[in-house]
């Protein structure tokens, strides 16, 4: 009975921590570096590009009548405490290809 509620206890312990760790640090993809803005190109794959600069903060999708994915645009926004921000977006046809990248100075 006292070691099972040690391993309560433990467990307990972990999930608290992880909530924590969540909640403190959440996860961003922040500002594409311009380094690697223009690594990227048009027709290159989303596997490429989430290789090249990371998950999206951000995903937007245009689908049709039956729910098919027309287009999809990833949205890479900057921190708020930065300062010369800039805020990325790259959109993908139904067959995940990039068709158009963007990038504009984020309003403060």
């Amino acid at each position: 009975m006292g070691m099972s509620r040690q391993v309560e206890l433990c467990l307990l312990l972990l999930v608290a921590c992880s909530l924590w760790l969540v909640a403190a640090f959440p996860a961003g993809a922040d500002m594409v570096p311009m380094r690697d803005f223009i690594q990227l190109r048009n027709g290159m794959h989303e596997a490429e590009v989430l290789y090249r600069i990371g998950a999206p903060d951000y995903e937007s999708l245009s689908t049709d009548y039956y729910h098919n994915v027309l287009r999809k645009v990833w949205h890479y926004l900057p921190a708020r405490d930065r300062t010369n921000t800039w805020i990325t977006e790259i959109t993908f046809d139904h067959a995940g290809v990039v068709q158009s990248l963007r990038r504009t100075r984020a309003r403060k």
